[in-house]
Parts: C-alpha cells; structure tokens; sequence
C-alpha cells in the first residue's frame, strides 16, 4: 500500500456529536406509547438505520404500529433537533480541512437518512470538501456490511484498499474491515457500549490523527 488516497468517514459520532440528539428523538417518538425506555436500549442500533431502530423497538415491545408510520415522524423529530442543537465534534474540522489540503480525496458514508446528511452539510459548510456522499438509504444493506463503503469507494474511482474509514461504532467498524478497507475506531465521548478491537488504531480523540498518523496506518493487502 502506497500513500493514503482516500478517507472515509462516518458522520453521527465522527463528524457531529450527534448521539445524544438521536437518543432524545427516540425517547420523543416513543413518548406516546406509554414506555418507560432506558437510553441503553438505543445503543445496539449505533450505526444502524433509524427504520431498524424504529422495527426494533416496536418488535421488542409489540407496538400496534409500524416503522413506515412512525418513520416521518421521528425524522422530524430528528430533523428540528439537528438544526437547533447538532455541534461539530472537537477535532473533526481541522482533521477534514488538513485532509483536503493534502490533496486526499474525502468521502462520506452515514447510516443517517439523507435528509439529516443534508442538515449537517449545510449548517456547517461540508459539502466542498466531500467528492461523494452515501447514505444508507442508497445501499441495499447497511452496516454491518460492507455496502456503503463499497459503494463510496466505487464512486471514488478507487481500490477498497486505497480507502481508510473513521468511525465510532462496532457496526461500522465490520463493515470496513468486510470492504477491505483500513479503519480508524473513534472512541466518541457519546458512542457507547462500542466495541474496536478489530480497528487498525482507537483515538479518544479526533486531534490524534493527521495525515503522519493515518499514512503510518498498515493497511489491508
């Protein structure tokens, strides 16, 4: 593997400390059925869908509803309170800014909904500097496969092994290592009950990485 071409990277937990916002939209959509849910419940579906989430919970619970019904709701949920309330996490910025500067090729790949990958561009400027963005309603099957990160790197005209993935949750963390792709796991401060011990590297912090550290990264043959 030669020098770094490319770096994709997960945006609720990497990008956005959005977390916490995710939890508090569920707890709102779920406000009307008369549970008492515990924010633990929430985090097995980290880097998934918020249709799988919403299945899961109505599965779990036996709900007389459906996740296509609930589904406008909560993104609306979702939605106000990225607009209100969603921040930069520490350290993302200078990293993509340093990145793009150095000429490698940037990529997003969310789970989220497009709609809430629009809002975070938007609000803080992005979109310049990422060459493409896949959300997970552009795959077929979402993390933990490796689809998202396939389809990212096909759009980049690169190799998976060209390609080095940040993120912050155990789902994503499989599906880059199943694409053949080189991974940075991101212990975010609200990315909880993760698990990174297939990561290539684990940061506290994005201000631990640049691009010495990500070149210095073994990557996958």
């Amino acid at each position: 593997m030669g020098r770094l071409k490319a770096v994709i990277f997960d945006m609720d937990g990497v990008i956005v400390d959005s977390e916490p916002l995710h939890i508090r939209a569920e707890h709102q959509t779920f406000a009307g059925f008369g549970l008492k849910l515990e924010d633990e419940e929430f985090f097995e579906y980290m880097g998934r869908t918020p249709r799988i989430l919403l299945q899961g919970i109505i599965d779990k619970y036996h709900l007389d509803t459906s996740a296509d019904a609930l589904y406008p709701v909560h993104m609306r949920n979702l939605k106000t309170l990225y607009q209100s309330g969603v921040l930069l996490m520490k350290g993302a910025m200078p990293l993509i800014e340093e990145l793009s500067a150095a000429g490698i090729r940037l990529a997003l790949a969310s789970s989220s909904d497009q709609v809430l990958i629009d809002t975070v561009l938007d609000k803080f400027d992005l979109k310049s500097y990422f060459h493409v963005v896949v959300s997970g309603q552009h795959v077929a099957r979402i993390k933990p496969h490796p689809d998202i990160f396939l389809m990212a790197a096909r759009h980049l005209n690169l190799p998976p092994a060209d390609c080095l993935v940040i993120e912050d949750s155990t789902n994503g963390i499989r599906a880059a290592r199943a694409a053949g792709m080189a991974c940075v796991g991101f212990r975010s401060p609200n990315s909880h009950n993760q698990t990174y011990d297939i990561a290539d590297r684990v940061v506290d912090s994005l201000s631990e990485l640049n691009v010495s550290v990500l070149n210095d990264i073994k990557y996958p043959a």
